[in-house]
């Protein structure tokens, strides 16, 4: 079912309430935009006919205004002339193309008026289509926003669970990092400690080379 049945529809319907009345007014106003389009075309070859059948009436007239003339002329002429049987069959062709001029004369008002409304009526059903045009466009880009700020919500929302799993490898990656440097340090402290055992026997140089470095020190200092 159309929303619209008239062209008067289209030219009185108020937006605003159509907007709020419909549950989904995008989905309204584009069936809405179709429909004027439409009605438009329709009213577009209305108004181009009424166009065409005022100018044809227009020409019509000025065609028979002009025998008007011409057979006014000749009665003239005939009555000059003192031929009186001319001059009664142009003054009697005169009179017939009078009277067409006058029934033409109130075609083209009435053309005329129709042309006049029908120009009007189109004008109101164009401004309306193009005012619904512009509603949808606000309608479409504050939809469109809505969508992004939802996908940008989102990608916040999934970029906070991404940050807090890295942060959780960051930590256990640090407990593992500092459990390596700590066995590290165990192996060198263990490697760098030289017991009391190690002092009172030492087992790397036999004790007569020991003896006769003392004695050297001892003679060297004797020297000295």
């Amino acid at each position: 079912m159309g929303i619209f049945t008239r062209v008067s529809d289209i030219i009185t319907a108020n937006l605003n309430e159509m907007v709020e009345k419909f549950e989904e007014p995008e989905k309204m106003l584009k069936q809405a935009i179709r429909e004027m389009g439409t009605s438009i075309d329709e009213a577009r070859r209305s108004t181009a006919r009424a166009i065409a059948d005022e100018k044809m009436i227009g020409r019509e007239l000025d065609k028979n205004r002009r025998e008007v003339a011409s057979w006014g002329d000749r009665a003239t002429t005939a009555v000059a002339d003192e031929n009186d049987d001319l001059a009664r069959k142009a003054i009697t062709r005169k009179q017939e193309h009078e009277k067409i001029v006058a029934a033409l004369e109130e075609q083209l008002g009435s053309a005329r008026e129709l042309t006049t409304t029908l120009r009007r009526q189109l004008g109101a059903m164009e401004a309306k289509c193009a005012d619904a045009k512009r509603r949808l466009g606000g309608l479409t880009a504050r939809r469109r926003a809505t969508e992004l700020n939802a996908k940008m919500s989102s990608s916040r929302s999934d970029a906070e669970v991404g940050s807090e799993a890295f942060a959780k490898f960051d930590r256990m990656r640090e407990k593992v990092e500092m459990a390596e440097a700590e066995a590290e340090a165990m192996r060198e402290l263990t490697r760098n400690t030289t017991t009391e055992d190690d002092l009172e026997e030492p087992t790397h140089e036999p004790m007569n080379e020991v003896e006769a470095e003392l004695a050297s020190l001892k003679q060297r200092r004797g020297a000295g």
